[in-house]
């Protein structure tokens, strides 16, 4: 059996996000991994407890015990009962550790996932303790992996470097228009769907399928009275359109978006305003849904060296 605690140099350093991955990544090699955050904050629900649940439901793994309160952190008789309990039902247990702080007093590996300035690095490196087996550095801007990589060469502890994923740090439509405040034009479809990319379409100089058929899952933001902007941006790659200013949408291309699925969303700002509203948007982004679960096992797989799953998940 194999029990590995993650832990994390700050909230929102990836926990849970590899925790997820790990456990699409086992269940894709035929193993059976098991899923437990030990302690959470005392509020009626766990966020990160009820997506796991739904996810490991979801993959086939075992039921994810309900977290102690974590006033209760210094308590680890009842942690390694469920533990146990889990080692019965999985090959692998995956334990979600504590944040900025040593990985709670229990038999396992521990692998630190790390955000942030690469000076404390290192410093959170210590705090992991001699059972660290391994190191992923989550969100680094592409243009300094190679910086990230050199910093780590050292080191004993194999690294994984995740680079900065826009998959991961979509928000759906409807956060979207919520955001915005926006008003659907018809009867909202695709709610769901990635937002990853927002495109302004402006006065551009190249033509509208070669502009707009670039990047998928985006956005389109558009004056309400430029139909001929509108059409050009109904592509498989946009997932809904924003529609600014005063004025109505044409009959025609609200008949076209209903045709092609693709929302409509409009609002009374400029499109000026509109693009500078979205500040403050990546903070609904949300990782926990099953879809950014698949992706980031692929980017942990990608960026992996080879046996570096066997070595986290199997070995002791």
């Amino acid at each position: 059996m194999a029990v590995l605690q993650i832990v994390g140099n700050q909230s929102g350093a990836g926990k849970t996000s590899l925790a997820s991955a790990l456990l699409v990544i086992a269940s894709n090699s035929g193993e059976k991994a098991a899923y437990y955050k030990p302690f959470a904050d005392g509020r009626t629900s766990d966020l990160d407890v009820e997506f796991m649940s739904r996810l490991s439901e979801s993959l086939g793994c075992p039921a994810v015990p309900a977290p102690a309160n974590k006033s209760n952190s210094g308590n680890l008789e009842l942690v390694l009962s469920n533990i146990s309990k889990l080692e019965t039902e999985a090959s692998i247990v995956i334990v979600e550790g504590p944040d900025s702080q040593g990985p709670y007093a229990i038999n396992s590996k521990v692998a630190l996932i790390y955000q942030g300035p690469q000076e404390a690095l290192l410093e959170s490196i210590t705090t992991a303790g001699p059972n660290l087996s391994a190191v992923i550095i989550n969100s680094v801007p592409i243009h300094r992996r190679d910086e990230v990589a050199r910093s780590l060469a050292l080191q004993t502890q194999p690294a994984v470097i995740i680079p900065e994923s826009r998959s991961m740090l979509a928000v759906t439509v409807e956060q979207l228009a919520d955001h915005l405040g926006g008003q659907w034009v018809l009867d909202p479809v695709n709610t769901t769907s990635s937002v990853e990319r927002i495109m302004i379409g402006g006065n551009i100089m190249d033509e509208g399928p070669t502009y707009f058929n670039r990047y998928p899952n985006q956005a389109v933001i558009t004056r309400v009275e430029r139909p001929d902007i509108q059409m050009a941006s109904m592509c498989d790659k946009t997932v809904c359109i924003v529609l600014t200013g005063p004025g109505e949408p044409t009959e025609y291309i609200k008949s076209e978006a209903l045709k092609r699925d693709i929302p409509l969303i409009q609002v009374r700002t400029n499109t000026h305003e509109t693009a500078e509203a979205l500040n403050g948007l990546i903070d609904r982004a949300d990782a926990r849904t099953n879809a950014k679960a698949h992706h980031f096992a692929g980017l942990v797989e990608k960026y992996s060296a080879i046996n570096y799953l066997d070595h986290l998940l199997i070995s002791r």
